[in-house]
């Protein structure tokens, strides 16, 4: 949204399994597109579901090439936040207010097509939510876009982080010494 609205101050974008394009959403998202549809009592149990302990430690080990490479401090204190008093109620708004998103991503589209930033895209393969379809939309956009894709889940930074840091190091220092 930043981006879009001021592109000159924007001097590369570092994806990480972020979508821009519908393609992007998984069937997993079918419970949420009920609840952007019609919530109520019944829509809004299933993403109350996104809350749990369980759902949490799946987010950050589908997926995942080696999951005894992830901490299980990561989904603890997620968790943990998650938990704060209050903030159940707060998370369903944002999970609501994420519809909003696919209503921008024309806007964002034809910010990319338009600017042409340069892009790093670091994605992994395995993500239940966001498809590898959705990296690999972002090169009709950005036909010049880095996509590097690992072998991991939603949180592949958490599994893979010495070879993500490396891959933006090098890229900054390629796009930014230009």
């Amino acid at each position: 949204r930043l981006a879009a609205r001021h592109p000159d101050r924007v001097l590369a974008l570092l994806v990480q399994n972020a979508v821009a394009h519908e393609e992007g959403l998984s069937d997993g998202f079918a419970p949420a597109r009920a609840y952007w549809a019609d919530r109520n009592p019944e829509t809004e149990a299933a993403m109350r579901t996104l809350l749990t302990p369980e759902t949490t430690r799946f987010q950050y080990l589908h997926g995942a090439r080696d999951p005894n490479r992830i901490s299980p401090d990561s989904w603890t204190h997620a968790q943990a936040i998650l938990d704060r008093p209050g903030n159940a109620e707060i998370q369903l708004e944002l999970l609501y207010d994420y519809r909003s998103n696919l209503a921008q991503y024309p806007r964002w589209q034809a910010y990319f097509r338009t600017h042409q930033p340069p892009t790093l895209i670091v994605w992994g393969r395995n993500d239940p939510f966001f498809t590898l379809a959705g990296a690999e939309a972002y090169r009709r956009d950005l036909p010049a876009a880095e996509l590097h894709v690992l072998e991991g889940g939603h949180f592949v930074i958490e599994e893979h982080a010495p070879t993500v840091a490396a891959l933006i190091a090098d890229f900054l220092a390629r796009t930014l010494a230009e």
